[in-house]
């Protein structure tokens, strides 16, 4: 289960601005590393993950980031925004510079994530009714999105024994509730309705938002390097020849990421055509 924070770690590190070692102290707002040679102002402006706690028990600050504000090599001190638990000897982190802060990570990471739409299933909103064929859609779903719909034919939340159903989507005007016209059933008991549809995945920014499994992470993460070298060339206002080869070099990784880790598209069942709205 790859998480916010998992991926802008990993961004960070396919963009080659990612230091990683082991803590020698600090607290809520300081990490100390005395290994650390880099040179004053070093990460001013980067970022700083908490990989994982000393005491190995998944403990906070684990899980956790924070903006650097400032880099001292006098005192190996990294200033940074407060975490929820002190920074130990012993714990890992992750240390980026400030050339793809984190908000660029993320921004990087959600534009290529809002592109895809997953499959998403509804079996609380609807159930039948006796003697009724046409139900309200519930919020988000529509005669565009609606994929497959489903009957249980045992009344068991462990064994529903879900049935397809031959159905339609009545439209009406812009804005309105669509309806979903039943046209057949296999039994004829008040059972349960499950609704198969796409949905757009939303933007995700808090460290623990979890990345939808059912797309390729790599994917993902090599095509949302790719946005973040665009990013940082178009706010620097400059493209030096480095940074163009850079940018070809993501894009042709994204380009192959895209081939090597293809993504499942929604498969529609056959139905009656879809009536007419008003």
């Amino acid at each position: 289960m790859a998480t916010l924070f998992n991926a802008t770690l990993q961004l960070a590190q396919r963009l080659k601005v990612l230091r990683t070692s082991t803590a020698t102290g600090g607290s809520t707002t300081t990490c100390v590393d005395t290994k650390r040679t880099e040179s004053d102002d070093a990460f001013n402006g980067g970022t700083l993950w908490l990989i994982t706690d000393a005491g190995g028990a998944s403990a906070a600050p684990e899980g956790e980031w924070a903006r650097v504000s400032d880099w001292v090599l006098s005192t190996h001190t990294a200033t940074i925004g407060t975490v929820t638990a002190a920074i130990a000897s012993g714990d890992t982190y992750g240390l980026a510079t400030g050339d793809f802060p984190l908000d660029i990570l993320i921004g990087a990471i959600n534009d290529e994530l809002v592109k895809h739409k997953v499959v998403r299933y509804d079996t609380t909103s609807l159930d039948f009714v006796a003697s009724q064929s046409e139900y309200d859609l519930p919020d988000g779903i529509r005669a565009d999105n609606l994929l497959n719909v489903y009957e249980s034919t045992v009344d068991d939340s462990n064994d529903n024994r879900w049935t397809p159903v031959n159905w339609s989507v009545q439209t009406d005007v812009a804005g309105s509730t669509h309806t979903i016209i039943i046209h057949s059933r296999d039994v004829s008991t008040d059972n349960d309705i499950m609704l198969e549809y796409t949905t757009f995945l939303e933007p995700l920014y808090l460290a623990d938002d979890v990345i939808d499994d059912s797309l390729p992470l790599a994917r993902i993460l090599d095509s949302a390097a790719a946005n973040a070298r665009a990013t940082r060339m178009m706010t620097r206002g400059s493209e030096s020849e480095l940074e163009i080869e850079l940018a070809k070099w993501h894009r042709q990784d994204a380009m192959q990421a895209r081939a090597e880790n293809p993504i499942r598209r929604p498969y529609k069942r056959g139905n009656i055509n879809e009536a007419a709205g008003d």
